[in-house]
């Protein structure tokens, strides 16, 4: 079973997207606070991270950027996810694997999830 990690500072959306993917046979964890994405990473070791844009102090893309540098989890697929479809443009700048804009459809999370998880 694949583990994802979400990463996004809205309660519903995590509950919501961990709810589709645990019913999809994923495996999933959750953080709120951009600052415990490190140490989950380490900790639970997942398959992909799906990161909001705007975590509450930080920026996604900043995030994405750092974790593709980094030889620890370059390898890691990462897909931004946001309300604002601008920033689908600034995905190549911080090497993110995809975009999802929200709102989105379950279909289209799976769909892009898998295409990555393959």
């Amino acid at each position: 079973m694949s583990k994802i990690l979400i990463a996004d500072d809205d309660m519903d959306i995590l509950t919501v997207v961990k709810l589709i993917l645990s019913m999809n046979h994923y495996y999933v964890h959750t953080v709120s606070d951009w600052r415990e994405i490190p140490g989950e990473i380490e900790r639970f070791s997942p398959d992909l991270l799906l990161l909001d844009v705007w975590l509450g102090g930080a920026d996604g893309r900043d995030i994405c950027k750092n974790l593709k540098e980094s030889e620890r989890t370059q390898d890691l697929p990462i897909v931004l996810v946001s309300a604002n479809t601008d920033f689908k443009n600034d995905i190549r700048g911080c090497n993110a694997d995809g975009f999802i804009s929200k709102p989105f459809e379950t279909t289209h999370l799976i769909k892009t999830i898998h295409c990555l998880l393959k």
